[in-house]
């Protein structure tokens, strides 16, 4: 039998955690978090999202927003958002194909697309078929947006595929599939946490890194890693996710309004974003004197031909094989149409 304080207690308890679930719906702040670096544009866009939230929802969707990897990593980001410390994130591709592996097509493939128009082409076909796999995971896609090119920056020069295998490769931590997979390719990856990339390369745990030239400039990377080989390695994609649990409590009125501010803030990130990544480029040589070098005919089909070599690894492995074929089909198929 149970004892009636103790029954008194659970009940309390239950009714303090419904407390709790009324307040987050209805009054408390949205809690959204990034890695993006304070007062860049993603930043000052997401509070922007945010006020149009706040004022959409009377009030309902107000946001809070933390930059800077001030929550942890993505990974860690992921988790809080699991077990509702977070509700929102702008997450990389990176980020996003640990919610799914599907997004790995976009940001852990190199060389795959040759131009902003082939990922455009690619992300219009693919993203539905990959917004249903990642709410299935529990989270719903608000909006995607890319930034422009992941570059290689190293402290010493590196022009082919052998001078980047003699280096110590960062790569993300918790991602087992790509550690292999750049072994496999004679190559000596570090997993560590993307919150430790600067720190890492000032103590020479890693020495090379690809990464987007904003987050090169904000994070002053080029003071130890002043060479970047300037060529298109992947694109810098992501999105705005929020966990389905929290989508779940607004109405679809209030949904509606919330995904169209989130769509424009996608846009105007993708805009600045690329901008922003070529003005990176462009500071960092004038002022900090970073080594921008770029490859000839013979350095570009060595790293082509490496890059198409790990695809046979990467189909069926990094990203599923029904994934990779619908995104190889659909690349052949725009290219043909192009020439």
């Amino acid at each position: 039998m149970n004892h009636p304080a103790r029954t008194f207690r659970r009940a309390a308890a239950a009714a303090g955690l419904a407390f709790v679930s009324i307040a987050v719906c209805v009054g408390a702040p949205l809690r959204l978090a990034t890695l993006a670096p304070k007062d860049t544009s993603f930043d000052k866009t997401l509070r922007k999202m945010g006020q149009s939230w706040k004022k959409d929802t009377g009030g309902k969707a107000s946001l809070i927003v933390y930059v800077g990897g001030s929550q942890g990593s993505e990974s860690e980001l992921i988790e809080k958002m699991r077990i509702n410390r977070l509700h929102a994130a702008l997450l990389t591709g990176i980020g996003l194909s640990e919610i799914d592996d599907s997004v790995a097509v976009f940001q852990k493939v190199p060389l795959l697309y040759r131009s902003f128009d082939e990922l455009e082409h690619v992300m219009e076909n693919m993203t539905p078929v990959l917004e249903e796999r990642i709410r299935a995971k529990g989270f719903v896609v608000l909006c995607w947006i890319d930034s422009g090119w992941v570059r290689i920056f190293s402290k010493k020069p590196l022009m082919t595929p052998d001078d980047m295998r003699q280096s110590k490769l960062f790569t993300w931590a918790g991602d087992p599939k790509q550690t292999d997979l750049l072994k496999k390719m004679g190559f000596r990856p570090i997993a560590i946490e993307s919150t430790e990339i600067v720190s890492s390369l000032t103590t020479g745990l890693v020495d090379t890194v690809p990464m987007p030239p904003f987050y090169a400039l904000a994070s002053q990377t080029y003071n130890t890693a002043p060479y970047m080989l300037d060529f298109n390695y992947a694109p810098i994609t992501g999105a705005i996710v929020i966990s389905k649990r929290m989508w779940d409590r607004f109405t679809e009125e209030e949904q509606v309004a919330m995904k169209a501010a989130a769509v424009d803030a996608g846009k105007e990130m993708t805009s600045a974003g690329r901008r922003e990544s070529e003005e990176s480029i462009r500071v960092m040589a004038d002022n900090w004197n970073l080594k921008s070098s770029q490859l000839d005919d013979e350095q570009n089909s060595a790293w082509q031909a490496i890059s198409t070599e790990a695809y046979g690894h990467i189909r069926d492995n990094t990203v599923p094989a029904e994934i990779w074929d619908q995104v190889a089909q659909l690349l052949e198929s725009y290219r043909a149409a192009e020439n």
